[in-house]
């Protein structure tokens, strides 16, 4: 009975077990279709991640172009041979903008920073660091490496790849440190010192300009006036590490190293590669806490790659194939404007009198500075404008054709006379001969003068002033005085044309005066005075004809004043002159050799 209770026991515990095992294999198979979905929503996921991001990237690029567009767009006004003529401009512009110029710092550092305009420096960059913290100074956040261009600053912040290696820092008062943009590229531009425990440097001024004769050698801090205050001073045995607040000395020290050390700066330039040698490498190899390793450079020509990538024993550095610009740039945003800026050299800081000028005169007495060193004296560089600006742009659509060049000289026939017609409206008079031509004495033709009067000639346009490619206020001064220019150029035209209206007025008015002296005056009761013989013609004054003109000297040119009063004349002459030849009829006739006043009664 036992045996008949067990065998039912045991199949039960073998179904509950077989249950069991199928609901775990079931619970697992779900499981592992769960994980498969949600690896797959995972991918998904990242997917569709990795397609805004590309999207959001085009977008920026795309938004950073329309702005590059847009800065450099010539005007829309221009005429169809304006546009043809921007079209080659237009594409050096963006040619230039992306291979390497100016325009490619105020693009690429714009968001990391102010740009702001000097009168003596042109565009400037101060970096938003420099605003926020008064102690930030340029070559305190990243660490030196030795390669074969000599010792290479590799900065830790994103605007680094050109504010330490093209171009040169300077301190301005109430502004603090500031970038001038450069065009050669450099390991680092700094002037060092070293002496004892200690080793420093100190970026060099806009002043330094390179010279591949003569370099910068260790003469650089007394010739161009840098102060103890602007080095940055560090341990020996912390060369090579990263640089920190923790790791420079703090500035009162400075003038104390200053008078402990010498200049070793030894910037040259070798192979076509500027070459920053400065503290001996196996000199602070030993010294070092940290391990300095030495490296091979390599400029890659990648400005979208912003900071140094180390790929084994080689370094490559975003660099620029620089040329300079086609035309004068100037960045999107200029956040202000430095009339007068003042430079701080780095002494005015020190309370000590004493040290400042022990250590002023340790500077000078270290090195003096070669016959053939460069000048102290900034210079702008000057970028060729291959292309005109854009008022000459814009001026291109300016309607030149209507100022005709100035006609050649014609030479003239032959003096002929010059015919004056009937005036218009008052036709001769019945029973009266047709008047003849009549010479006008009172103006007469030059031989040199054309009958014709040809188009007014108008002078040149003088050329329009080049826009500095720096100073926004220089651009607008030349476009102001080509605006100048161009109104002068129009006064002119108007004082020629009012000049000529001027002389045709007098012409006519002389013309009309002349026709007048010498149209033949006839009585409506004798129609026909040459069929009246008892009016003989005096010998004395014959009436001029067209055989036998008149001749008199020319009048002067007169005031409208004078113009009516002689017309109130002329015609009261004319009544009395009618008046007379009417009484003359009944009255016996002068003699033959009267004078004509003697004639009138």
């Amino acid at each position: 009975m036992n045996r008949n209770f067990l065998l039912p026991l045991i199949a039960a515990l073998g179904l509950s077990l077989g249950a069991c095992q199928k609901q775990q294999t079931e619970a697992e198979r779900n499981a592992a279709i769960e994980r498969q979905v949600q690896q797959r929503l995972d991918a998904e996921h990242q997917a569709q991640e990795q397609q805004k991001l590309t999207q959001r990237q085009a977008e920026l690029d795309a938004r950073e172009q329309a702005l590059a567009d847009k800065e450099n767009r010539p005007t829309a006004t221009a005429a169809p041979v304006a546009t043809a003529a921007a079209t080659p401009a237009r594409a050096i512009e963006d040619n230039d903008t992306e291979t390497g110029s100016y325009a490619t710092f105020y693009r690429k550092l714009d968001p990391y920073g102010d740009w702001m305009e000097t009168s003596d420096y042109g565009y400037v960059f101060q970096p938003r660091q420099a605003t926020q913290s008064r102690d930030w100074r340029p070559y305190t956040h990243g660490h030196w490496v030795y390669t074969d261009a000599g010792w290479t600053w590799i900065s830790e912040e994103q605007f680094g790849w050109a504010t330490y290696h093209y171009g040169r820092w300077t301190r301005l008062r109430s502004v603090g440190w500031v970038w001038v943009p450069g065009e050669q590229w450099a390991p680092a531009w700094v002037s060092w010192r070293k002496g004892g425990d200690y080793v420093g440097w100190a970026p060099l001024p806009p002043e330094a300009q390179f010279d591949r004769q003569t370099g910068i050698r260790n003469w650089a801090d007394n010739y161009y006036g840098i102060g103890p205050e602007q080095y940055a001073f560090v341990r020996a045995n912390d060369f090579g590490a990263k640089v920190s607040a923790r790791v420079v000395v703090p500035t009162q020290q400075n003038v104390t190293i200053i008078n402990q050390t010498t200049n070793i700066t030894n910037i040259t330039y070798n192979n076509s590669v500027i070459v920053d040698r400065g503290p001996s490498y196996d000199d602070f190899r030993t010294r070092s806490s940290q391990p300095i390793e030495r490296f091979r450079l390599e400029r890659t020509q990648d400005t979208n790659v912003e900071r140094p990538v180390f790929r084994g024993e080689v370094v490559a550095v975003p660099t620029l194939d620089f040329r300079p610009a086609q035309r004068a740039t100037r960045p999107t945003r200029v956040s202000r404007t430095i009339a007068q800026p003042v430079v701080e050299r780095g002494w005015d800081g020190i309370r000590d009198a004493q040290a400042a000028q022990k250590a002023r005169n340790k500077m000078e007495a270290e090195a003096t500075p070669p016959p053939n060193a460069p000048p102290r004296k900034f210079v702008r560089p000057v970028q060729p404008a291959a292309v005109p600006p854009r008022p000459a742009v814009t001026n291109i659509s300016t309607p030149f054709a209507t100022a005709a060049p100035t006609a050649p000289p014609v030479i003239a026939a032959p003096p002929t006379p010059v015919a004056t017609p009937a005036k218009p409206g008052r036709p001769n008079r019945p029973g009266t001969k047709p008047r003849p031509p009549v010479k006008d004495p009172a103006t007469p033709v030059p031989a040199t003068t054309p009958i014709a009067n040809p188009a007014p000639s108008i002078e040149p346009t003088p050329p329009r002033p080049a826009e500095n490619v720096f100073s926004p206020k220089a651009a607008d001064r030349n476009r102001r005085e080509a605006a100048k220019a161009a109104q002068e150029e129009k006064r002119k035209e108007r004082q020629q044309a009012q000049a000529r209206r001027q002389a045709e007025r007098e012409q006519q008015m002389a013309e009309r005066r002349a026709n007048k002296e010498r149209q033949p005056e006839v009585s409506p009761a004798n129609p026909t005075p040459a069929a009246t013989p008892a009016q003989p013609a005096p010998s004395a004054t014959p009436p001029p004809t067209a055989e036998t003109p008149a001749v008199s000297a020319p009048t002067p040119a007169l005031s409208k004043k004078e113009r009516a009063a002689s017309q109130r004349r002329e015609r009261r002459e004319a009544k009395k002159g009618r008046r007379g030849q009417a009484n003359s009829e009944g009255s016996p006739a002068p003699a033959a050799d009267a004078s004509p006043e003697a004639r009138q009664p």
